[in-house]
C-alpha cells in the first residue's frame, strides 16, 4: 500500500487536517454536541487506502472494497473501470455540492468542512451553492433537483463526509450524509448519481456498513438507510430500514472473509 501522501480526515477527495480528540471522548461529544466530531483516521487520496492517525494502523481494505469483490465481477469491474472519465467527474463534483450545501445550510463546523473540489475556497462555503455557477455548472442537471429535494425540509444534517471504521472487521470508509430524523432517530444517506439511462443497484451494504461503524463510535439510532438517486433533471431517495441494511453488510462481509481471509 502507498504510504500517508495526502492525508484527508473528514471527506472524500480533498480536507482539511484536523486533529482528533482522544478515543474514549466520541461518545460524550456525540451526545453533547449536534454534530459529529472526526474520528482518527486519515485517508491517502491517490491510493483510497485508510489508517488509525493513532497508532499508524493501515487498513487493508475499505467498504467499497469489500462490497465490489463479494459483488461485482471481474467483467463489471472492468466495465466500470472503463468508464471512470464519465462518472469520477460527475461524482466528484456532486459530492462537493452536496457538502457545500450541508455546511452552508446547517452550518456544519470548519473542522470537518473539506471538498471534492481542489478550487473550492473556504469562505465560499458560508453561502449556498449555486448548481449552475462556474464551480459545479457542468452538472448543474444533477445537482439542482439534488439540492430542491423536500426531504431536507424535514431533517438536520450533524455529519457530512464523515470517515470510519470497524477495527475488528480491519475495514473503513466514507459516508456521505448523518440526517437527524424528526423523530429522534438517525439515518445515513448516500448519494448515487447516475447518467439518463443508468440503473439502480443494491446499495444496502454500504449503507450497512456505515450504520454500524456510526453506531460504534457515536452510540446513535439508526432507524433508516437512505439512498439518493441523482439524474439529470430528477432526484429520488429510495429508503430501508436500518436493520435490513446492517444485515445485508453483515452478510457481504461474511461472504468477503470467507473468501478473502479463510484463516
Amino acid at each position: 500500500m502507498a504510504g500517508p501522501m495526502a492525508v484527508t480526515t473528514a471527506a472524500p477527495r480533498q480536507s482539511l487536517p484536523v486533529q482528533a480528540p482522544a478515543l474514549d471522548s466520541y461518545l460524550v461529544l456525540a451526545k453533547a454536541s449536534s454534530w459529529l466530531e472526526p474520528l482518527p483516521i486519515a485517508r491517502d487520496d491517490a491510493s483510497w487506502t485508510y489508517w488509525h492517525t493513532q497508532t499508524g494502523h493501515r487498513f487493508p481494505v475499505s467498504i467499497t472494497g469489500v462490497i465490489s469483490r463479494v459483488h461485482k465481477s471481474s467483467i463489471a469491474l472492468a466495465r466500470i473501470e472503463a468508464c471512470r472519465e464519465v462518472w469520477e467527474p460527475r461524482g466528484n463534483t456532486c459530492h462537493a455540492a452536496l457538502q457545500h450545501f450541508a455546511i452552508a445550510r446547517w452550518r456544519l463546523p470548519a473542522i470537518q468542512g473539506s471538498s471534492s473540489s481542489q478550487h473550492l475556497p473556504w469562505p465560499d462555503w458560508q453561502l449556498p451553492p449555486d448548481p449552475h455557477g462556474p464551480l459545479y455548472g457542468a452538472y448543474g442537471a444533477w445537482i439542482e433537483p439534488l439540492l430542491a429535494e423536500p426531504l431536507w425540509d424535514h431533517v438536520s444534517v450533524i455529519g457530512s463526509e464523515l470517515m470510519l471504521f470497524d477495527l475488528a472487521r480491519n475495514v473503513a470508509g466514507t459516508i456521505d450524509l448523518v440526517l437527524r430524523l424528526p423523530d429522534g432517530s438517525c439515518a445515513l444517506a448516500d448519494l448515487k448519481t447516475l447518467s439518463a439511462k443508468g440503473s439502480r443497484y443494491d446499495t444496502r451494504p454500504q449503507l450497512g456498513a456505515g450504520i454500524v461503524m456510526a453506531e460504534q463510535h457515536y452510540g446513535l439510532e439508526f432507524s433508516r438507510g437512505l439512498t439518493i438517486w441523482s439524474k439529470p433533471g430528477q432526484c429520488r431517495i429510495q429508503s430501508h430500514t436500518a436493520q435490513d441494511c446492517r444485515q445485508s453488510w453483515t452478510g457481504t462481509f461474511a461472504a468477503y472473509e470467507q473468501r478473502w481471509r479463510p484463516f
